[in-house]
């Protein structure tokens, strides 16, 4: 008992040593009396590595995504569009009917104008800034349901959720509109559809517009405002939203907003107002991915390196030597166990492409749950870190609980069944996915971590690893310490 207390006081003492040197061997002499004396040592281990394609993954993620813009490393396009449902908030209503100012042909109240908004912002990039996108929006026949997970492979043409005659309009758009001030609107940039053509329901009535159909619904069905979850049922399912013709341009869609102006008498006069309702993280929103699958699977059968790329693309599959790891240390605790990914610089497209900010590592049978489930990182069996710019690679500084972990599962499943590797092929596996880390500011200023998701934004780059690499193979560190007796 005295010996594991030790072992686990020093082993914070041991993290602080990045490679095995004198000192560090010497440790157990320095930290431990001559009659509890530890014994420090290292290893390296080479670990192997390769590129495996992401069919798809989960889209829960704060912001949509909208584009069409060519990879420049594959020579092909990736294509992102979006549905997205529009919150009702509590303190949502209309004046009286009676105040109404306007009116329609039939002398019922009517919405002056309509506008569905988008905000885009933080491009992933920006190839001609003037190129011109034709983007169309579509009304939804039927919400998304509540109980399904999306993924970026979710086609919401082929599933049926266009309402074919419904609601179908096209704008031309360029990401900086020369009509609007620069210097104002360089962080976000506006997408507008007016929707003031007349619209028909599905029972085929037609009112003057879109935003005329919400208010009539609003006097002649209060039940169905409600809350949004009724709205969205019985009203506004929600709308998608697609490039149409052009590329150039891929970037987060930060806002959704549906915004109704009328014109309500007050006393003796008449004043304007807006009603607005909004897409936010409360109600559903998809975005959907295409990628080009076969030039995708090229670059993943290059053996000369591995690959990180996104959204949707490739990741890299780690081998982890767990049982050269134990072999001949059966008695030995490990301490620390550190593993480098370095990048392998590409002039010609590291200044056109982003690289990937952060890296989750999870064991490669919890990829899919891990986001399903809206886990986080426990430095157990699942971490993240950032990319060192500085010395150009990802940095896990100490896996060793899951190394472990994963030695005494096989352990423990091979004495149950004798065919537990056949079973269980990726025992030993692990894969590096790009996410991106959300967070908050708290009262204080400082900034709280909220989530963790499936990186959606272009980005990509290549890191040394595979059957064929050039370079020194990648390797992870192991210090074990035992006290001698």
């Amino acid at each position: 008992m005295k010996k594991h207390t030790l072992l686990t006081g020093i082993t914070i003492t041991v993290m602080a040593f990045s490679a095995c040197n004198d000192e560090t061997l010497d440790i157990g002499s320095t930290l431990t009396t001559q009659d509890d004396k530890l014994a420090i040592s290292s290893a390296d281990y080479t670990v192997n590595t390769r590129t495996i394609m992401a069919d798809s993954i989960l889209v829960r993620t704060s912001y949509c995504y909208l584009g069409n813009l060519k990879d420049t490393e594959t020579g092909t396009y990736v294509r992102s569009s979006f549905m997205t449902q529009m919150n009702l908030l509590e303190s949502f209503s209309f004046p009286e009917e009676s105040t109404i100012a306007n009116h329609d042909d039939n002398g019922k109240a009517c919405v002056d104008s309509c506008l569905l908004q988008f905000i885009l912002s933080n491009p992933s990039s920006v190839n001609d800034t003037l190129a011109a996108m034709k983007v169309t929006v579509r009304e939804l026949n039927r919400p998304m349901e509540e109980n399904r997970l999306y993924y970026s492979n979710f086609d919401p043409v082929a599933e049926g959720f266009i309402r074919e005659d419904g609601l179908n309009e096209s704008v031309m758009f360029t990401y900086y509109d020369l009509t609007e001030d620069l210097e104002s609107s360089e962080e976000m940039h506006f997408l507008d559809f007016r929707l003031n053509n007349p619209y028909t329901d599905k029972q085929g009535v037609t009112y003057k517009n879109y935003g005329t159909y919400i208010m009539r619904q609003y006097y002649e069905h209060p039940e169905f405002f409600k809350n949004s979850y009724t709205f969205i049922h019985n009203v506004c399912p929600g709308f998608y939203i697609s490039i149409s013709d052009g590329e150039g341009v891929y970037a987060e869609v930060r806002y959704s907003g549906l915004d109704l102006f009328i014109h309500k008498m007050v006393n003796d006069s008449i004043e304007s107002d807006t009603k607005t309702l909004a897409g936010t993280n409360e109600i559903l929103q998809t975005t959907t991915i295409t990628n080009d699958k076969v030039r995708l699977q090229q670059l993943a059968d290059d053996n000369t390196c591995t690959y990180l790329k996104a959204p949707a693309g490739l990741f890299t599959e780690v081998t982890l030597p767990v049982d050269d790891i134990f072999n001949n240390h059966q008695e030995d605790s490990i301490m620390t166990a550190s593993i480098n990914f370095q990048r392998i610089n590409n002039l010609q497209y590291d200044k056109e492409q982003q690289i990937p900010t952060y890296l989750l590592m999870v064991p490669k049978d919890s990829l899919y749950t891990f986001f399903e489930k809206s886990r986080t990182p426990d430095n157990l069996t699942s971490f993240y870190t950032g990319y060192m710019s500085g010395k150009n690679y990802y940095s896990f500084s100490n896996i060793s609980s899951l190394v472990t972990k994963m030695h005494n599962q096989k352990n423990a499943g091979l004495l149950k069944e004798a065919n537990w590797l056949e079973k269980n092929p990726n025992w030993n596996k692990v894969v590096l996915v790009p996410i991106k880390i959300n967070s908050t500011t708290t009262s204080s200023n400082s900034s709280m971590v909220t989530g963790y998701e499936n990186m959606l934004t272009i980005a990509s780059t290549r890191l040394v690893g595979g059957s064929q690499n050039p370079y020194s193979a990648p390797y992870i560190n192991i210090v074990y310490g035992k006290f001698n007796q």
